[in-house]
């Protein structure tokens, strides 16, 4: 889209992702961009062009960096109620670190965001990045290294939780800073300029001022969007063939653990076997601190060398046996969780699995009221392994870090294991996947 201000008949294609959901959670911050994604939704929902039942929210959050960010929120709550939006601040409370500040507050954004929007799922949390914003990625990734994936710059949309009830989606990310501008400046708009774009401390602030030098020599924000939009095309293909992979010659083991043959391994070329082990790592590490990409790759080059081994990453074991590989959770460096759990709740457990217990199943003995969902552990495993149908015995390390069901001291389920004296149909366990998380 070029710099002239976003049209009516722009905005069907512009907003197409975000009918798949029930709630629009619009993050705003005052900004020109943000204040114009909030102008153009409601534009689209006055137009009729919105589906029926589609709530909006707008949701501004403040930092509490600098003063005057209140009474900027409060600006922002009084605009969104003039366009017809319930408007929602959200603060970040608490001590602010003194380094890294932009990064921290991010994660503290959307942990906000996050918590606000899944009162109401499934929702998005709607940003208003642009193709600019788009360029500045690709160029900052470009700096780290990245590779292919890193080089394919943000994705129009992406889960923020691992059940995916609650995205991330960039509606804008086609469309120009200065086009935004244009729609604002078109319809007598006003924004807040954020005095936070001055500070050249700031990677992306040095990039903007540097961007007239780089389109001088060819490097405009306009090509490096196009260059990022052709990598995602690459990008794709390969996660279609590391998906048809996956489906081949992975054996999940319902989330317990995974193996495949490592003749068919070796017989794939180094970026889809990287592929392959940064998926399986990703579903099967839970909470643990996701594996780096240069991380993944020395795994994969060791493993290359042919030799048995194992090796700890991503809060998985990765074992290489002589005709088989085998992947699953670590249990013993990474703390696994444990909460209550009451009939008929449900609830996700260590990111791999949902756990519910339904107390309209039957069963032999009553159970208490609230039990509790903890790691397995291998003395536990160890007591009922025996009982187990002997196909259906996984690695010990394995089996310790399944979730399991107590009363107590006393193990009444693992309800990911098949059979055996630790079965309860009250209680079930199901792995939540491979596309759980964001690629």
């Amino acid at each position: 889209m070029n710099d002239q201000a976003v049209q009516d008949g722009d905005l069907d294609q512009l907003f197409a992702p975000l009918t798949a959901f029930n709630r629009i959670v619009l993050a705003v911050s005052g900004g020109p961009d943000s204040m114009a994604l909030m102008h153009l939704v409601a534009r689209w929902a006055r137009l009729g062009r919105a589906p029926g039942g589609l709530s909006f929210d707008v949701a501004t959050v403040d930092h509490g960096l600098r003063l005057g960010s209140s009474r900027e929120a409060d600006w922002v709550a009084e605009r969104a109620k003039e366009l017809g939006f319930t408007h929602t601040t959200l603060v970040w409370s608490g001590a602010k670190p003194d380094t890294g500040i932009q990064a921290q507050a991010r994660e503290a954004r959307y942990a906000l965001l996050v918590a606000h929007a899944r009162k109401s799922a499934p929702a998005a949390i709607v940003t208003a990045h642009t193709s600019d914003d788009q360029a500045e990625t690709v160029l900052m990734r470009l700096g780290r290294g990245s590779g292919l994936d890193g080089l394919s710059g943000m994705a129009v949309g992406r889960p923020l939780l691992p059940d995916g009830s609650v995205q991330l989606v960039r509606p804008l990310l086609g469309v120009s800073k200065e086009s935004l501008k244009a729609t604002l400046t078109q319809a007598a708009c006003a924004w807040l300029d954020d005095p936070s774009n001055e500070r050249t401390d700031f990677e992306r602030v040095r990039l903007r001022a540097a961007q007239a030098h780089m389109a001088a020599l060819g490097l405009s924000n306009e090509k490096l969007a196009l260059s990022a939009a052709r990598l995602t095309r690459a990008r794709d293909a390969l996660e279609k063939l590391t998906d048809d992979r996956l489906a081949s010659l992975v054996d999940l083991h319902n989330g317990v653990f995974a193996s495949l043959s490592r003749g068919a391994w070796e017989r794939e070329p180094a970026e889809i076997r990287v592929r392959l082990l940064a998926r399986l790592l990703g579903a099967f590490g839970g909470g643990a601190k996701p594996a780096q990409l240069s991380q993944v790759e020395a795994l994969e080059a060791a493993m290359a060398n042919g030799r048995p081994m194992a090796q700890t990453l991503g809060g998985c074991i990765v074992s290489q046996g002589r005709t088989t590989l085998r992947l699953y959770r670590e249990p013993g460096h990474h703390d696994l969780p444990e909460f209550p759990l009451g009939p008929g709740q449900e609830a996700l457990w260590d990111w791999r699995f949902r756990v519910r217990y339904d107390a309209s199943e039957g069963g032999e003995d009553p159970l208490p009221p609230v039990v509790s969902v903890r790691p397995l552990g291998l003395s536990a495993y160890a007591t009922l392994r025996g009982s187990l149908p002997s196909n259906a015995r996984p690695p010990a390390l394995a089996a310790a870090g399944l979730p399991s069901i107590w009363a107590g001291q006393r193990l009444l389920a693992a309800p990911a294991l098949s059979g055996g004296s630790a079965f309860d149909d009250r209680f079930s366990a199901v792995f939540l996947g491979l596309d759980r998380l964001p690629r």
